[in-house]
């Protein structure tokens, strides 16, 4: 209620989880950013507070995922409303405590901050109640359930026609700063292909850039992590899963140490610029 009001929120559906929560909102400011983190962190000060402990509550930062409403908005809020039963807690889907849900399907359970319109007129004209309850209580669609289930959850569901207009937009330097991960949509190259043009850049076996060396500096190598983890932007395990003997943070110092070489080696840089327009060309 707090956050809605002080940063305008439109709030369309919400779940809690016991080790998470998704919430389904339209920000027309275009201030998702500071209200999360205000979000976030006024709930950590209070729990903290009630449980007398202290420190951060969630690991990361939140993820947000920029929603084709046209197209996908009833879906979304479906995979929502849907969390608890397909975690197996059936009888939360039916708490307001826990979703919004029973406010979408009974008039009498209201709320003030929740703004059900909007997915119940896309319904149609009558009967919106009955016909959402019939629909969020089918089996998810395929779609949704295959882009949920992805380990890298891109950061746009939408259409075809509905990515490129996005992607436009990000050449174009018009993307509002709210939608920072959108930024991400651009086409990044795969792990595989990064070791391969780094492997044929410097004339070597893709066994051997990938393998390491003990006491020895692979130059070949360590670009290739380094582009993972910069141009890709894949997670230190993903990378460290795609090369031999190098744990995680093995993959962090070598891009850290890179990082430095890079300051004050002009070849380095020289090799990084020619192997990145490779893989953007």
């Amino acid at each position: 209620m707090e956050t809605r009001l002080a940063f305008g929120w439109e709030i369309h559906a919400y779940c809690l989880m016991s080790n998470h929560y998704h919430l389904l909102i339209h920000t027309p400011l275009g201030n998702l950013g500071r209200a999360m983190r205000h979000l976030n962190g006024v709930y950590t000060q209070r729990f903290n507070r009630s449980v007398g402990t202290d420190g951060p509550l969630f690991r990361g930062r939140y993820k947000a995922i920029l929603v084709d409403a046209d197209n996908y908005l009833l879906q979304v809020s479906r995979y929502i409303h849907r969390n608890p039963f397909e975690s197996h807690l059936p009888q939360r889907m039916h708490d307001p405590f826990w979703t919004s849900y029973p406010r979408y399907i009974k008039k009498n359970i209201k709320c003030e901050w929740l703004t059900t319109s909007h997915l119940l007129e896309m319904m149609g004209m009558r009967n919106t109640r009955s016909l959402y309850r019939s629909y969020v209580e089918e089996a998810m669609d395929d779609e949704t359930t295959r882009f949920y289930s992805r380990g890298r959850l891109s950061p746009v569901l939408g259409d075809k026609s509905f990515i490129t207009k996005i992607e436009k937009l990000i050449e174009k330097q018009t993307i509002s700063p709210e939608v920072a991960e959108v930024k991400q949509l651009r086409k990044v190259p795969s792990i595989n292909k990064i070791q391969r043009v780094c492997a044929e850049y410097f004339q070597l076996p893709l066994k051997e850039l990938r393998s390491n060396r003990q006491g020895t500096f692979n130059l070949a190598r360590t670009l290739a992590l380094y582009l993972c983890r910069i141009v890709g932007r894949y997670r230190l395990q993903e990378i460290a899963d795609q090369f031999s003997s190098i744990s995680y943070s093995g993959v962090a110092k070598a891009v850290g140490r890179l990082k430095i070489k890079i300051k004050t080696d002009r070849n380095i840089s020289k090799h990084l610029m020619q192997i990145r327009k490779t893989l953007e060309g």
